[in-house]
């Protein structure tokens, strides 16, 4: 690739970055952020499309990032393949950047721009739908090795974490005089909402919040109510300012069966908030039992109210899980430096492309 085609070095650099995502979920946030926080950088023009959504294009437009909205129906949707090709040759980015399959489907196997293209993963997703990318992120190292295991290079994965929301009210003084549980997520089955619904049976003085969206609402309530707990469970829709309700709960649960991150344990430890969570993927890596939170056996309730109790019964290991998880967020998962892990990232196989 002939050098006066891009830019050499740390210069000026232009990012597409491409989600066809529902309206809530880990990875759509995450997009959301890091394309705004990227967009901060002076050497840096981000546009994003995304699939047809009033709020977040309106997101976008507020924080002043140029959108693209495309149906993305499937990957025989020819006519958003066309517009996507348009919207490529019209900003001639020097990189893309898919998120998951149906976006990275979209990519055309001819470049116009000999733009990078780049696929990230948040999940165990079939590689075959990234066969246009040239380089793949990986959100976790586990999915990193996953992916090289599936026969692709290995200087061409890089593992890249993501950074969550940080504490909107940071003096904020948490009320003590309830004992609230927070569940934050999908409502997937995915999730298992429900171990934490019918744990209250033994955590009589706690009460849950739920804060998202999804298919399961109605039977949460149904659950609740068969347990003759639901005056103590309250329900709320997902919204982007959510340090709210971080700041105002005594103990975060995350109850998830299939979680390859845990987007919800990097936000407890930014709101100070202790962790306890199912030992499974990504929850059982990002935590140290009674180090950094509590773990306990996927849907087992007996095991779950065990680690709320202890947290309860034992105020210094409490403050010493808040501290040690505030830290871990500090150093590996902050907006700041998640952001520059992104931008070497981005100088360095574009640099890699242009000695090529």
């Amino acid at each position: 690739m002939a050098k006066s085609s891009r830019n050499v070095g740390k210069e000026f650099l232009k990012v597409l970055n491409v989600m066809s995502g529902s309206a809530g979920g880990g990875a759509e946030r995450f997009f959301e952020r890091i394309s705004i926080s990227l967009n901060k950088e002076n050497k840096f023009d981000v546009r994003v499309v995304i699939r047809k959504n009033k709020k977040r294009s309106n997101f976008f437009k507020i924080n002043k990032i140029k959108v693209y909205e495309l149906n993305f129906y499937n990957k025989f949707d020819f006519l958003s393949k066309s517009k996507f090709v348009k919207i490529c040759k019209e900003f001639k980015p020097n990189l893309i950047v898919t998120w998951m399959n149906r976006a990275s489907l979209m990519i055309p196997e001819k470049k116009y721009n000999n733009e990078i293209r780049i696929g990230r993963l948040g999940g165990f997703y079939k590689l075959k739908n990234y066969i246009n990318c040239d380089y793949l992120i990986a959100n976790t190292e586990e999915i990193r090795k996953y992916i090289i295991d599936k026969g692709w290079d290995k200087n061409k994965v890089f593992y890249l974490p993501n950074f969550v929301q940080e504490n909107s009210i940071p003096n904020f003084k948490r009320k003590h005089s309830d004992k609230i549980i927070l569940g934050v997520g999908r409502f997937h089955e995915n999730k298992n909402f429900e171990t934490v619904i019918k744990a209250l049976d033994q955590l009589p003085e706690h009460k849950l919040w739920l804060v998202g969206e999804g298919f399961l609402k109605s039977e949460y309530i149904s659950i609740a109510k068969k347990h003759n707990v639901q005056e103590r469970v309250k329900i709320f829709s997902w919204e982007d300012k959510i340090s709210k309700y971080y700041n105002s709960v005594d103990v975060v649960v995350c109850s998830s069966i299939i979680e390859p991150l845990g987007n919800v344990i990097l936000e407890a430890w930014s709101h100070k908030v202790p962790v306890v969570a199912a030992n499974v993927m990504g929850p059982a890596n990002l935590i140290k039992h009674k180090v950094n939170g509590l773990k306990f056996q996927k849907k087992n309730i007996r095991k779950l109210v065990e680690c709320i109790k202890i947290l309860e019964a034992n105020k210094e290991l409490k403050q010493k899980i808040i501290q040690n998880g505030f830290e871990m967020f500090t150093k590996y998962y902050s907006e700041k430096n998640v952001t520059k892990k992104y931008i070497n990232f981005f100088y360095k196989v574009n640099k890699l492309c242009v000695d090529s």
